[in-house]
């Protein structure tokens, strides 16, 4: 019952954001001729397809990575095929996890496979990719930190709070990270031996001190998702000169990491009619681009990578057996 009062709130919301930026924005007058655009600029819609790919194929090698460091390592075509495939979960789930319940129940398929350590695969995965989208938050935020003080209120409110935000997320991660090391936790155990001698608690810290124990591998996951972050970014700035629009590249950079952790909150379905009004708000005030043109490339960015995860259904329809890896690779030396 609560699970489905859930889905209903998120459609409701998805619903009445919609409504009212289509309402506002007068959809087919102003909104459907710049997506209409996309196909007269094909090329700025093509590059942003691809870069899409690109942001998909180094979050598979990001996990790949990570799986490394978990010492469960799965080939690449594997982890490629079930990165693809979740996204088309995480397009039509309208839970909360659907593309990363797919990956753990298509890794635990394989012969031989342990759960715990694709599980905290999958939790390192999230934790460093926050690394990699502060780092990108923060390098292009400094590089126009003297413009703050000419957007409006509302606009540096929300920079602000977001820089708070992105670095106590770093911290609270390094915190974490200390609390799963071995002395630590021992030290704790003693305390606390009814909580933290739990024999399912003391393997899920194991686990996580991957983090610090293949830290080769954790160094690797950071650098990589700033990749990931950088070319999904940027298949939005594509989006923006595909539906007729333009823009300085690092004020819509400095502005996506906003975006897209608004879009990724469980308030709507896909991010959709949230990631639309934040990107309307921040990138019309940060580059002057004109409201509508904004919505319109928020919706363009959105649709391709909609086309990508079509593409995961397919191969999830299609139902291919996950290629076995005969010769893994090998851990980056730490």
């Amino acid at each position: 019952m609560k699970k489905a009062l859930f889905i209903l709130v998120k459609v409701a919301i998805t619903t009445v954001l919609l409504w009212m930026i289509f309402r506002e924005h007068r959809f087919t007058v102003a909104i459907l001729p710049h997506l209409q655009a996309m196909i007269t600029n094909w090329g700025w819609t093509l590059a942003g397809l691809v870069l899409v790919g690109l942001s998909t194929w180094f979050h598979a090698l990001r996990w790949q990575v990570l799986l490394i460091g978990q010492e469960h390592p799965v080939s690449g075509g594997e982890v490629l095929r079930i990165t693809v495939i979740s996204n088309f979960f995480n397009i039509t789930s309208l839970g909360a996890v659907g593309g990363d319940a797919y990956k753990v129940l298509a890794l635990m398929k394989r012969p031989g496979s342990r759960r715990l350590p694709i599980m905290v695969s999958v939790m390192l995965d999230h934790m460093l990719g926050l690394f990699g989208l502060a780092i990108l938050f923060l390098s292009c935020g400094y590089a126009f930190r003297n413009q703050l003080d000419s957007y409006g209120p509302e606009v540096r409110a929300i920079v602000k709070g977001f820089s708070w935000f992105v670095g106590g997320s770093m911290v609270g991660i390094f915190l974490s990270a200390i609390s799963f090391t071995p002395r630590l936790y021992n030290w704790g155990e003693r305390q606390w031996p009814w909580m933290l001698g739990w024999p399912p608690l003391k393997s899920f810290a194991q686990a996580c001190d991957a983090i610090r124990r293949a830290w080769g591998c954790s160094l690797i996951a950071v650098v990589l998702s700033v990749f990931i972050f950088a070319t999904q970014f940027l298949s939005f700035y594509c989006g923006i000169f595909a539906v007729g629009g333009q823009a300085p590249l690092l004020e819509v950079m400095a502005a996506m990491p906003i975006v897209d952790t608004a879009a990724g909150l469980p308030l709507s379905v896909s991010g959709l009619g949230v990631r639309e009004k934040t990107f309307e708000t921040l990138v019309h005030a940060m580059t002057g681009l004109p409201e509508a043109t904004a919505v319109s490339a928020s919706l363009a960015g959105w649709l391709m990578t909609v086309i990508w995860g079509l593409l995961g259904g397919l191969l999830f329809i299609r139902g291919t057996a996950p290629a076995e890896s005969t010769n893994p690779i090998s851990p980056p030396e730490a």
